[in-house]
């Protein structure tokens, strides 16, 4: 199982779906889906949780996550920060629930937020959504039993996986990680393989190809650019790793992506 790191940029993202993603990733933030219409598989670190119509599912700052969507409908998605929840933003950044899905057909006072951020608009929609989600957040967490997780892995774990989402364009080893974060790199290696289930040379690989697959969709840029641009230090061993990862070469790659362009 590859697991992506996401590096997000805006304190929150908001956006509505007819489907959820089958991509396994973590990020820094929360995660919060609300299915208006439609049935999903959710996954959250070794749980699985089937969404119904009327059903709220949270992940917490590096969770691994991701969905099967079983029937397509109406999802509402919003990613944000814990920054912007007053006075409780380090706890929960430290923290893990006991349950990840939330039933808000139960609950009208929840059910009005998510209607609420549904319909909001306007020049001052990201703020009427911050003022939403802490009214959301102030709503589940009494109802929830947060676990602590090892602040110092959980630091050093996301130092990390920082590091390498900031870096992996460069000629990056292990020892370079480690000597940079002044960690052990047996340490580095065990954090890597525990949360993300793959080794320190398998997530670069993954961090590049993802980026490639960008490149290739989205430019024109010769496929020995994408490479050379992505960090790899030949086209042979670009080929390689990305037919290894994605079950194609990356001209295949692109032809596939173009056509499917053409088809809409």
């Amino acid at each position: 199982m590859d697991v992506i790191y996401e590096n997000k940029t805006r304190t929150i993202e908001y956006m509505k779906s007819d489907g959820l993603g089958p991509t396994v990733h973590l990020h820094k933030e929360l995660e919060v889906v609300y299915v208006r219409n439609g049935k999903s598989v959710a996954y959250a670190d070794k749980n699985s949780y089937l969404l119904n119509p009327g059903d709220m599912f949270i992940t917490f700052p590096n969770q691994i996550h991701y969905y099967k969507t079983v029937q397509r409908g109406e999802y509402m998605v919003i990613i944000f920060s814990p920054d912007i929840i007053y006075g409780h933003s380090s706890e929960i950044s430290k923290s893990i629930p006991d349950t990840n899905i939330i039933s808000v057909s139960d609950n009208k006072e929840l059910k009005e937020v998510f209607d609420r951020i549904y319909t909001a608009g306007g020049q001052y929609k990201n703020l009427a959504i911050n003022g939403y989600l802490n009214v959301m957040m102030s709503l589940i967490l009494p109802g929830l039993q947060l676990k602590t997780v090892n602040a110092e892995n959980n630091s050093a774990f996301y130092n990390i996986i920082d590091f390498c989402t900031h870096n992996y364009k460069d000629d990056i080893t292990l020892d370079y990680v480690a000597e940079s974060l002044h960690l052990s790199k047996y340490y580095i290696s065990h954090l890597i393989n525990k949360r993300l289930k793959q080794n320190f040379n398998e997530y670069i690989n993954n961090l590049r190809i993802t980026e490639a697959c960008n490149l290739l969709r989205e430019t024109d840029t010769k496929i020995a650019d994408i490479s050379e641009d992505v960090g790899f230090g030949t086209i042979r061993s670009f080929n390689r790793a990305f037919k290894q990862i994605m079950n194609v070469s990356p001209a295949e790659y692109r032809g596939n992506s173009n056509a499917l362009k053409r088809s809409f």
